[in-house]
């Protein structure tokens, strides 16, 4: 079977319209596309060209142009594709069947499967025998079995089944192709049709109350985790709903949430669940309630009005322990203060998480592990009194947001800022990040005027009235007429030739070219593509690398001029 997703078959057509070669980087910026998406999404059609004996290749200083024979097999392969379909991978076709036996009140079978997968009956069999052997090596305890009367369906303890769903769902929703979430959408509301807890009316309310929620808790959740959560609150509820409770499991239930019954969450929730009933008529049990309770003390806070308060004594005193041990160090800290209470924030909501196994991962520890190595290892080695006192096992993802908010704490060193362009930053991705990003940003830019981090909601506010040369963000669909360069949250060596050369010249130009000419010489004299991105990065890496020595000598200039 060909597995060619909607992106796939798009680069397809654009391919087949080529008239003349482009490079794989012009590709990525016609269809607003990362490289790393192109070069993936080549391959997938690369192996549905197999079966010709064809293969599509950039190549080197050319990059790609279809023969008429290669236009005409992908052509094939086009006509193979349902325009207004989504065709899904086996693991995808997984995940869907999976959250249906979750969810569904009804009785599962395998006829229902098959409507709902569009693929034969062998198929689904194989495809349930592997969600059975992938339970088996899961966290969970949770098992599939199936019988005439019941059809197909869980067995587990409830809390085991909640985090199980709960982690489907991430995978799905932040891992997962966005194509393939809106075809699951589509799936489930027809396969769920006149279910109120999926209607666009909920979506509708539960969106308009996000600011009474926050103003309700003192507290404002990070903007990534909320939007996971509203997409996801539905099929959390339903798959409370199709649990067949016995006495016993709902009093050890009731007994595993009474921690988060004590809490302002779980009032908020009680409230949000009256407005829902009244506007929507939708009621939550009370074991729904609480689940709603977990989730709001789970999920990141930017902003916490609770952070210091008293029955978190203990969880301070760790952190208080954890950041004495950096200031023995070498490592110096400003405003302590300051991170001390992003960190109480941070840890509140990860212990919430550690308690009820909310999965969550950070998409940074990658970038965080490789660019900032040492202070990873030292905050891992740190952290180890965190994990002694809280009695819990910190993974690398805890440990890179920890390193997040330490790095956006470290002193820099002074710089003048006389007469130099005004730059601000807009940034969307939480306290930690931002914090980091300014630190990283003042790195390469020591001689620059980085004055304040903003959210999108917070630029837009004093957009009228801001005066700046430059902005640097994170977000991929900031509007302005201001001049601005998008890079990622951990800098990359291409973000830092970026930001130095459109700062210093007002303009990517250069920048783009350098890139360009460094990636078509190497293609030149190294086949092989993995190796010639590892060059290409290290290259880069020793560019920057004097770009900031030549940057730390301009300062120490200005400081000798001055005195």
């Amino acid at each position: 079977m060909i597995l060619l997703d909607k992106t796939s078959c798009e680069l397809l057509r654009y391919l087949i319209g080529l008239k003349e070669a482009e490079t794989i980087m012009t590709i990525s910026r016609e269809l607003g596309q990362s490289r790393r998406k192109i070069y993936y999404h080549l391959e997938k059609i690369n192996d549905a060209l197999e079966g010709y004996g064809e293969e599509i290749v950039s190549q080197p200083r050319v990059g790609i142009l279809l023969t008429e024979k290669q236009k005409e097999l992908c052509r094939e392969l086009l006509r193979h594709v349902d325009s207004r379909s989504y065709i899904m991978s086996a693991r995808e076709r997984m995940q869907l069947i999976s959250l249906c036996i979750c969810a569904s009140k009804e009785r599962v079978t395998i006829e229902k499967l098959m409507d709902l997968t569009e693929v034969s009956r062998n198929t689904v069999l194989n495809d349930l025998n592997e969600i059975r052997h992938q339970l088996t090596t899961e966290q969970y305890q949770v098992s599939l079995y199936s019988t005439k009367a019941r059809g197909y369906y869980l067995d587990c303890h409830p809390l085991n089944k909640i985090q199980y769903v709960h982690s489907l769902l991430y995978h799905i929703f932040v891992e997962g192709n966005q194509a393939f979430v809106a075809v699951l959408n589509q799936k489930i509301q027809a396969l769920f049709a006149g279910e109120k807890l999926l209607s666009g009316d909920l979506q509708a309310f539960l969106s308009q109350q996000v600011p009474l929620v926050e103003q309700d808790l003192g507290k404002k959740i990070n903007r990534h985790e909320l939007v996971f959560m509203l997409q996801v609150l539905p099929y959390l509820l339903l798959s409370c709903r199709n649990m067949e409770l016995k006495k016993e499991e709902e009093n050890s239930i009731s007994q595993e949430f009474s921690l988060i019954r004590k809490r302002i969450e779980y009032k908020v929730a009680k409230l949000l669940s009256e407005r829902m009933d009244s506007q929507l008529a939708v009621q939550l049990s009370d074991i729904e309630i609480s689940l709603l309770a977990v989730l709001l003390l789970s999920y990141r806070k930017d902003r916490d009005l609770h952070a210091t308060s008293q029955d978190f004594a203990q969880l301070q005193e760790a952190l208080e322990a954890f950041l004495w041990r950096f200031e023995t160090s070498s490592y110096q800290i400003e405003n302590r203060d300051d991170l001390l209470r992003n960190l109480l924030t941070h840890c509140k909501a990860l212990l919430f998480r550690k308690t009820y196994g909310i999965l969550t991962k950070n998409p940074l520890t990658r970038q965080i592990r490789s660019r900032y190595a040492d202070l990873f290892i030292f905050t891992k080695s740190c952290a180890v009194v965190l994990e002694e006192a809280w009695f819990v096992s910190l993974t690398d993802d805890d440990i890179a947001y920890l390193t997040i908010h330490i790095g956006g704490s470290l002193k820099n060193s002074p710089a003048e800022q006389r007469d130099n362009r005004q730059i601000y930053l807009v940034c969307d991705e939480g306290v930690g990040i931002s914090k980091l990003l300014l630190k990283q940003c003042r790195d390469y830019l020591p001689n620059e005027r980085l004055d304040a981090v903003f959210t999108t909601e917070q630029f837009k506010s004093v957009e009228d009235i801001l005066r700046a040369d430059v902005l640097i963000t994170t977000n991929e669909d900031l509007e302005t007429d201001l001049p601005v360069i998008q890079v990622h949250p951990i800098l990359d060596n291409e973000d830092i030739l970026n930001i130095t050369h459109f700062v210093k010249r007002q303009g990517l130009s250069d920048a783009a070219t350098f890139n360009q000419d460094l990636e078509k010489l190497l293609s030149t004299y190294v086949k092989d593509s993995v190796r010639s991105q590892e060059l290409k990065e290290k290259i880069q890496k020793l560019v920057n690398e004097k770009l900031l020595a030549n940057a730390a000598e301009e300062t120490e200039d200005r400081t000798k001029d001055s005195n």
